[in-house]
């Protein structure tokens, strides 16, 4: 009884260790940089992000979000796959798509008004 008590005493740290790596890592973005990035929109783009990103949202993530939405909107490569945001590089106007890791799509944006370049 003793050497099963020992067994799940070190399996439960190294299995806790090992889900805490698989999660998912969410990026944490400061405020100085979503002000710079909130900086680099025009008045009507950056008033409209200002009001999503509440209760929560980040800017980063509202952004990704509607580039997001406008791909869906000029038809996408993959129709009916769930996409998600892998990055966002906002100095270079690049964002990554994709529905799982090998299948990812580069689509670059005007940094003022978030319109997708083709």
């Amino acid at each position: 009884m003793t050497f099963i008590r020992l067994a799940f005493a070190c399996a439960a740290p190294i299995a806790l260790g090992l889900t805490a790596l698989a999660a998912p890592v969410q990026a944490q973005t400061s405020p100085a940089f979503e002000r710079a990035i909130l900086g680099e929109l025009d008045a009507p783009t950056r008033a409209y992000v200002q009001k999503r990103a509440a209760g929560g949202n980040s800017v980063s993530e509202v952004i990704g979000t509607i580039l997001l939405n406008k791909y869906h909107a000029i038809g996408p490569k993959h129709p009916g796959e769930a996409l998600k945001v892998f990055a966002l590089d906002f100095a270079r106007g690049t964002c990554v798509l994709g529905y799982d890791r090998r299948t990812l799509e580069i689509l670059h944006f005007d940094r003022k008004t978030l319109a997708l370049r083709r």
